[in-house]
């Protein structure tokens, strides 16, 4: 079961995933399904505003009738996607995702490449070291995949408020529990 926040249920989450995802992809699809499926349980999704999976699970927050932020970098190239809703800026990289951790009551990583591994690896390091009690969902085969692996590794500690989904579905039902 899923540890809540002690402080308070779970109303934001933060979905972090590949920006080099494209809508033909599998993976994109998946994310408006989970944008889609959030909005529907009335949780507000943070994501990190530009392409990609960001992009789909925004669009996916929107059609099911959802609020979404986007936290972004000021002064970036990058625009915001189409579908971005309320924005955060925030002066760098580094503090885009320490806002888009301290914003979320739990997260979702969809696979991804180095940037999502990053996002993945300073929450999974944050929890270990005691300064985040917040539920995280891996919800795909690849990250699955990796963590398991390393997880064979005589150090390598997975927190038990990590869990594995292999469908929206089985994501928004770890959620809630």
């Amino acid at each position: 079961m899923l540890q809540k926040n002690r402080k308070h249920s779970i109303r934001k989450v933060s979905v972090l995933g590949s920006g080099k995802v494209l809508a033909k992809d599998p993976e994109y699809r998946q994310a408006v399904e989970l944008g889609q499926a959030l909005a529907g349980r009335g949780y507000t999704v943070c994501h990190g505003g530009y392409r990609g999976v960001m992009e789909a699970v925004a669009k996916g927050c929107n059609k099911g009738g959802g609020h979404n932020i986007a936290v972004m970098i000021r002064g970036a190239s990058m625009k915001a996607n189409a579908w971005a809703g309320a924005r955060s800026t925030m002066p760098s990289w580094k503090s885009r995702l320490f806002r888009l951790i301290e914003m979320g009551d739990a997260y979702i990583f969809l696979d991804g490449a180095t940037g999502t591994l990053t996002e993945l690896f300073v929450v999974l390091e944050m929890t270990n070291r005691g300064l985040l009690q917040k539920p995280m969902i891996i919800l795909g085969k690849k990250l699955g995949a990796l963590l398991r692996s390393l997880a064979k590794a005589p150090h390598f500690d997975l927190p038990p408020q990590l869990h594995f989904a292999m469908s929206v579905s089985q994501a928004i039902k770890l959620l809630r529990q």
